[in-house]
């Protein structure tokens, strides 16, 4: 390959053509202190993407293995995923965060809400650790209550579930309007009050400025 030359060539284009085509690196450097060689080094290297490198055929084996490695995580999370719903059906799964009120410091705990054919769960995957079971047969009705986390936030929601004990749990899942839909299914199902309720709980000042409460 015959060797050109580009003047307005950047470093980002330098840069990208390495990892695109990759560069070989064979040099013989010896540093020397007052005409005295002291240290000498011998440097053959290759510099690419491993995406380049693994398309020449170098690598294989390593792209392999961590691609094996990955795929037997995902098996391990799924089965104790699947474990902690103890052979329940999920029909519907969305991010999520559950408002823990316990303890010396009241905060969001971020998850996973699943909606099965018995309960409402939210676990959370690291470490995996169920956070708060729901049965349905428990629920007595609902309360929302927007508000913004900040002054240039769009609003957003929050699920207060209230229980037939009389005790509320708190959600902020991402799909607001699919989980109380979905909630409402399963309780027509089973033939249970599924209805906006009074809710006296809100969220903490410092999670939301300004809230409308919608019972």
């Amino acid at each position: 390959m015959e060797a050109t030359r580009e003047r307005r060539t950047t470093l980002v284009d330098l840069l990208d053509r390495i990892l695109d085509k990759g560069a070989v690196i064979d040099a013989d450097v010896i540093i020397t202190v007052s005409g005295v060689p002291l240290i000498g080094l011998k440097l053959r290297a290759m510099l690419a993407s491993i995406e380049t490198m693994i398309e020449y055929g170098m690598w294989a084996d390593w792209d392999k293995a961590i691609r094996a490695a990955a795929n037997e995580e995902e098996k391990k999370r799924l089965a104790q995923e699947h474990a902690l719903l103890q052979g329940e059906t999920p029909s519907f799964q969305c991010a999520a965060s559950y408002w823990q009120s316990a303890g010396a410091c009241p905060a969001w705990t971020y998850g996973t809400l699943t909606i099965t054919d018995a309960a409402i769960r939210i676990h959370r995957r690291e470490p995996l650790t169920c956070l708060v079971t729901i049965r349905f047969e428990e629920l007595a009705g609902y309360s929302l209550e927007y508000g913004t986390v900040s002054a240039s936030a769009k609003p957003t929601g929050y699920l207060h579930l209230v229980m037939t004990n009389g005790s509320v749990s708190s959600f902020h899942p991402n799909d607001m309007k699919q989980v109380i839909l979905r909630i409402g299914e399963e309780m027509n199902r089973r033939k249970l009050r599924w209805a906006p309720v009074e809710c006296h709980a809100r969220m903490p000042e410092n999670y939301r400025l300004s809230v409308v409460k919608e019972t």
